[in-house]
């Protein structure tokens, strides 16, 4: 029963992630071509961060799926520690991913505007499906308290995707030293405050818990695909999208204080081009 769920729940990850890229692409395309006030929406300050705001959960989800989909073949090849792996992988897909996916399904649509909520265009029928994420295969509620009273107090393995992740920072030589140690201090204080709350039973903050773990997850793999990729010439963009994971879902934030910038982050994400990875770590330390 247990691998049918596997499957179902990581199917779901696999829909969320293709439903948010799709989004994502509307947004981007309508950002482009619309000019408001002078010039094209998309250089507007404010669009550009409701613009990261739909890019940065739709490339955690992508992350996400294929390093699940990837220990669940080694999975059903006999290897024991993929299978615990993917006891705690496919519920933290299937609890965010469903949730990202409405948020992004949305401010694609306001990106839009009226005519993303009629029927000629595909916003409406996107934000429409993409609420069916939430309720199918365990609502929120389910897959948190699988993750944290199951996965984590019962089975243990979120310390088998802790030690995964170690190891996947420390065989990423391309990382930048600093942003390394920093992610996995972040990683450790997820971990250990999700096995706090397995081990209190406090129901209430397994959601939080939840969120956590899969954030922390999700910004190092990013992390570690974007150091990699620019390693073999290829784009470092990734990695900093790992720092606004870092930033924006793990790190504490006064909401009545300015801030830091995120404008170049932004401005090196949306602006196009490959981005190398001596400028990426120049982000990332910012």
């Amino acid at each position: 029963m247990m691998d049918q769920v596997n499957m179902s729940r990581l199917s779901h990850g696999v829909r969320a992630s293709g439903m948010m890229r799709r989004c994502l692409n509307e947004a981007l395309t309508v950002a482009g071509d619309r000019i408001a006030f002078g010039d094209y929406i998309k250089n507007k300050p404010l669009l550009r961060r409701q613009l990261m705001k739909l890019m940065v959960p739709t490339e955690q989800a992508l992350s996400m799926v294929m390093y699940t989909a990837a220990q669940l073949h080694l999975a059903e090849q006999g290897d024991a520690r993929a299978e615990k792996l993917v006891r705690i992988l496919t519920p933290l897909i299937k609890f965010r991913t469903a949730r990202d996916n409405i948020e992004v399904a949305t401010g694609a649509m306001e990106v839009r505007g009226g005519n993303g909520y009629i029927e000629e265009w595909i916003n409406a029928r996107l934000v429409r499906d993409a609420h069916l994420g939430v309720l199918w295969e365990g609502t929120s509620n389910i897959n948190a308290l699988d993750i944290i009273t199951r996965a984590v107090a019962r089975v243990g393995a979120h310390q088998d995707l802790g030690e995964a992740i170690s190891e996947m920072l420390d065989e990423t030589p391309t990382l930048p030293g600093q942003y390394r140690g920093e992610l996995g201090g972040t990683v450790n204080r997820a971990f250990k405050f999700a096995e706090e709350v397995a081990s209190s039973g406090n129901e209430p903050l397994c959601r939080q818990a939840s969120d956590a773990l899969y954030n922390a997850t999700s910004a190092a793999l990013l992390a570690c695909e974007g150091a990699a990729l620019a390693a073999r010439g290829g784009d470092a963009r990734r990695l900093i999208l790992s720092r606004m994971v870092v930033d924006h879902r793990l790190s504490p934030r006064d909401p009545l204080a300015a801030g830091g910038s995120d404008d170049d982050k932004i401005d090196a994400l949306l602006d196009g081009g490959t981005i190398s990875l001596e400028r990426a770590s120049a982000l990332v330390a910012m």
